[in-house]
This record gives C-alpha cells, sequence and structure tokens, in this order.
C-alpha cells in the first residue's frame, strides 16, 4: 500500500504539532539516517515528507486543505 499525499500532510502536521520548528530538523536527520543505511526507498519517503513538513512549517500548506502533489 502506498503513501498518499494526504497521509504524507497528516504525518507532516503531526510531527509539526510535536515538535514544531524542530520537525524539519527530526526529518532531515532521519534522511541521513536512511541514506547511511542504503535504504533508497525510505529516504525517498522521508525526503518527501521533509519537504511537506517545511511546506507545513512555512504556511505554504494547510492542515485541512486536499494536498496532491505533481
Amino acid at each position: 500500500m502506498a503513501i498518499t499525499p494526504n497521509d504524507l500532510r497528516f504525518m507532516a502536521f503531526t510531527m509539526v504539532d510535536r515538535h514544531g520548528d524542530n520537525a524539519a530538523v527530526l526529518a532531515g536527520q532521519a534522511v541521513d539516517e536512511m541514506r547511511a543505511l542504503g535504504d533508497e526507498s525510505r529516504t525517498n519517503a522521508w525526503m518527501a515528507l521533509r519537504s511537506v513538513i517545511e511546506d507545513a512549517l512555512d504556511g505554504r500548506i494547510d492542515r485541512d486543505q486536499h494536498f496532491s502533489m505533481h
């Protein structure tokens, strides 16, 4: 089962709610850890989540808006 764009939005806002501005840093650490393990699919997933977290923190996306990725 694939992670949907709305799943990413939900996860991003959950991390922002729990960790505030540090959410992007934590996601970046996960990217580095997965990359060091050579796990490309998880690296890509964490990179996508980090991007959505950054959009949430910067106000580019709203918690309740429908979300799509291109």
